[in-house]
């Protein structure tokens, strides 16, 4: 599940800005308290809750109670699906078989 975008010269300036703060350091803290799959599987119902809140008007809705335009949307989804992406790369490679 390797897919790799190209984006143009606008996409690769733009700034990334989580709508939701990313805890890094709580993370950090909280590193290897919880399992692995636990984790994951966590990670794939806030997908899944995701793709259903896109399907509604509350897709454009921020947690501060603001809207966001259906070109901000775009934007911000493009830029975490793609960090998305490159994370499920990073923790798929040490569980993939190698090619033969």
């Amino acid at each position: 599940m390797t897919a790799h975008h190209a984006h143009g010269p606008a996409a690769a300036a733009a700034v990334v800005v989580p709508l939701i703060p990313h805890a890094d350091s709580a993370s950090s803290t909280a590193a290897g308290t919880q399992p692995f799959i636990t984790e994951l599987t966590a990670a794939v119902g806030h997908l899944e809750k995701a793709l259903e809140l896109s399907r509604t008007p509350a897709r454009f809705l921020l947690p501060n109670g603001a809207t966001v335009t259906a070109a901000q949307l775009r934007l911000w989804v493009a830029q975490h699906t793609a960090r998305a992406q490159t994370l499920l790369d990073l923790i798929a490679a040490p569980h993939t078989d190698p090619q033969t």
